[in-house]
């Protein structure tokens, strides 16, 4: 269904006139309505009329007069005006005219395409404007919908300006602190810190994120009316059209609960895997006894040696339980450097690795001077874990290789295998706590019983030593394991 066709308020005493302008808007497809003097004009006009063309000089009301009575009442203040006039054709009158509210003025007689064109250039414009008028009430109202959600939002939030100074806070970011509270609109950073040194670490992230542009994410531990809580926190930089920042935002979530909870946990599993080893130190030495002992037959010989392995693996879950609690709880995994060949190690742990897989092909190369002072101890376990991961995870007639390449700054070893590749959707988590591969292949099942540790605790093992291990892994060149131990 079309549009109505706009109307149009035709005001001219002259009846000869008025019914020309009047014909030619009306074969424009306007509708028309007539007047022929000002007081007839105001009582015609409505908030349905959508333009006047107005006589200036009319027999009762000035035409000026009448076009600021149409442009002070609330129904037709929205109305355009264009004044048509024969008599009143000076600069000053037009001028007059305009300053009076008309949105147009012409002098009379007019070229009828000329008329037609301004009169569709007025209504084009009085379109422009209630669409700027709507759009303007729609991006209020949004914006008001926005102040309420940020207002009533559970978690703390708080919009800064690119300087960092404060700009809103909801009342959920003024009552997390109760009486600590340190926010204050317009605040510069350096000031908030000197207010309140313990948001040393949230300041300088922020520094970071509005110097770089990049989303930044944190934890702090904070001051309250309850005691010491817990908080994560991410600040997300607005970047504007030339790509620098013009504000930031930052918002953050208690995770006080979740951390005693995470705490209890893994408090529980150090203590857990340390109880664990009395007995099972006892039940490791009974069974070498009576291996040494000897005069046992073929039934009893099997079943000791199926303890003491179940034993070894016993021990080796254990320990990993116990580095995961001391990386989580005790800031990282510790190491103790002396003067070693990371080669001499790497090649060590191969050599009982093939033992303990006969039949598997485990190959190393290496170039260059290893020697350096690192934790004998835990690179050999870091080293084990990898060696083990990729013999789980790759067929049994396909080789593991290691390799290794010593420089002045570095030493980087890398350990491939060619099994399937890890799913993208793993990749970012390989690292991570209790996390097991979906991928071994079906001699490797039975044996995969780990508890999804050993990668973590490589990974932990590395950051202590001011390395880093990373993984690539595609369908055409297999998986790999890259170490980098700084020297």
């Amino acid at each position: 269904m079309s549009p109505p066709s706009p109307v149009i308020l035709n005001v001219n005493d002259d009846e000869a006139s008025r019914y020309v302008t009047s014909r030619v808007l009306g074969l424009a497809g306007f509708q028309v309505v007539d007047a022929g003097s000002g007081s007839e004009a105001l009582a015609l006009a409505d908030e349905h009329t959508d333009l006047a063309i107005l006589d200036v000089r009319l027999p009762d009301i000035s035409g000026l007069e009448v076009c600021r009575r149409l442009k002070q009442a609330p129904r037709t203040r929205g109305m355009l005006v264009l004044h048509l006039s024969a008599q009143a054709v000076g600069p000053g009158d037009r001028a007059h005219g305009l300053e009076h509210g008309a949105d147009g003025y012409l002098v009379a007689p007019v070229d009828p395409e000329e008329l037609v064109a301004q009169v569709h250039a007025l209504l084009r414009l009085r379109r422009a404007e209630r669409e700027v008028h709507a759009l303007s009430r729609e991006v209020e109202r949004q914006r008001r919908l926005l102040d309420m959600a940020m207002a009533s939002a559970a978690d703390p939030i708080a919009l800064f300006d690119a300087s960092g100074r404060l700009l809103f806070a909801n009342q959920a970011a003024h009552a997390a602190r109760g009486s600590h509270e340190v926010l204050v609109s317009g605040e510069s950073l350096s000031a908030r810190e000197e207010k309140d040194p313990s948001l040393a670490p949230f300041i300088r992230l922020m520094e970071v994120a509005l110097s770089t542009g990049q989303v930044q994410r944190g934890a702090i531990t904070l001051s309250t009316d309850q005691g010491p809580r817990h908080f994560d926190y991410t600040l997300s930089p607005t970047l504007d059209g030339d790509g620098q920042v013009a504000a930031l935002m930052a918002t953050s979530r208690d995770v006080t609960e979740e951390r005693s909870e995470e705490e209890f946990r893994e408090q529980f599993i150090g203590m857990l895997g340390h109880d664990l080893r009395n007995p099972l130190n006892a039940l490791s030495m009974s069974a070498q006894q009576l291996k040494r002992k000897g005069n046992l037959d073929e039934r009893q010989s099997s079943l000791t040696e199926r303890i003491l392995t179940s034993a070894d693996r016993m021990d080796r879950m254990i320990r990993q339980l116990l580095d995961f609690a001391r990386s989580r709880l005790g800031g990282g995994v510790p190491v103790v450097a002396s003067d070693c060949d990371v080669f001499d190690v790497a090649r060590r742990t191969l050599e009982e690795m093939r033992a303990s897989h006969p039949g598997r092909m485990l190959v190393l190369e290496v170039v260059g001077d290893g020697r350096g002072a690192w934790d004998l101890d835990r690179l050999e376990q870091a080293f084990s874990n990898l060696l083990a991961n990729a013999l789980k995870y790759s067929p049994v007639d396909s080789p593991v290789r290691m390799w290794g390449q010593a420089s002045a700054r570095e030493v980087v070893l890398r350990v491939h295998n060619g099994g399937p590749p890890i799913p993208s959707e793993e990749l970012p988590h390989i690292f991570a706590a209790w996390r097991r591969g979906s991928r071994a292949v079906q001699h490797e099942a039975a044996a995969s019983s780990g508890l999804g540790l050993g990668l973590y605790i490589t990974r932990q093992i590395l950051l202590a030593h001011g390395g880093e291990v990373t993984v690539e892994s595609s369908a055409s060149g297999g998986t790999t394991f890259t170490v980098r131990l700084p020297r």
